[in-house]
């Protein structure tokens, strides 16, 4: 593979399998792995796809790798952000998954995590990312899909900080929905500007490689220009 990859993100599915070829509006070649008969499913999902693609490299920098594509697995609710080719199952191949697992391929793939400690940094920018694009930016349906957000993190939270969940609660609602809020109150705290020249920095500085929380937090106040302890403090240790 020639392109830098965290071991957990190489899989192997076999199967009778169709392949369909596009690309997004700016020329991001995809191709999807499709069973036969979810083929319809996959080519309605396409353009969402290839939507969020661009929206995404225009605000995160170039899209990291060669393509994007979906492969569907026969492993009931599986959604995995396996690198340039996401594994779902039939019931996952929604806009919301899509678009989150999307998202992985910079947060998660193209800089990986120095320790699954800040796993929410995987997890909550996927859930804040894949939010406000479905909201089209609109401040009222951000708004209700943050409400949403709320809720879900008030269901059966582990009461630690988002940097040290107990292993049965790693993959829980602290850090997709937590994590989501966090991500909400810094992008507010520094403003549009900052947040995503941040990100681009970040991406460019760390991509094909790991960054711990330090890295991510120094390269967010080298972009507002101020220390931004106070975001984080309320919510890690």
């Amino acid at each position: 593979h020639e392109y830098p990859m965290a071991p957990y993100l190489a899989q192997v599915a076999v199967g009778h399998y169709v392949a369909l070829d596009s690309a997004s509006p700016a020329g991001i070649p995809m191709r999807h792995y499709v069973f036969p008969d979810l083929v319809p499913q996959i080519q309605a999902l396409d353009p969402v796809a290839g939507d969020a693609l661009d929206w995404m490299a225009q605000r995160f920098g170039p899209y990291p790798f060669e393509r994007f594509g979906v492969v569907t697995a026969d492993v009931r609710r599986l959604s995995l952000e396996t690198q340039t080719m996401v594994l779902l199952s039939d019931q996952m191949l929604i806009d919301r998954v899509v678009v989150h697992e999307i998202s992985h391929m910079w947060f998660g793939n193209w800089v990986s995590l120095d320790s699954w400690a800040d796993l929410w940094r995987n997890e909550g920018f996927a859930t804040y990312i894949a939010a406000l694009y479905l909201s089209g930016d609109d401040p009222a349906l951000l708004a209700a899909e943050l409400a949403k957000i709320r809720e879900d993190a008030a269901k059966n939270p582990s009461g630690a900080p988002l940097n040290q969940l107990p292993p049965d609660k790693l993959f829980g609602t602290d850090a997709y929905n937590g994590g989501a809020l966090l991500v909400h109150e810094l992008r507010l705290e520094i403003g549009d500007e900052a947040f995503f020249n941040g990100l681009r920095t970040y991406f460019a500085r760390y991509g094909g490689g790991t960054a711990s929380h330090e890295e991510f937090q120094a390269v967010m106040e080298e972009a507002a220009g101020r220390a931004l302890d106070g975001v984080f403090v309320g919510w890690l240790k």
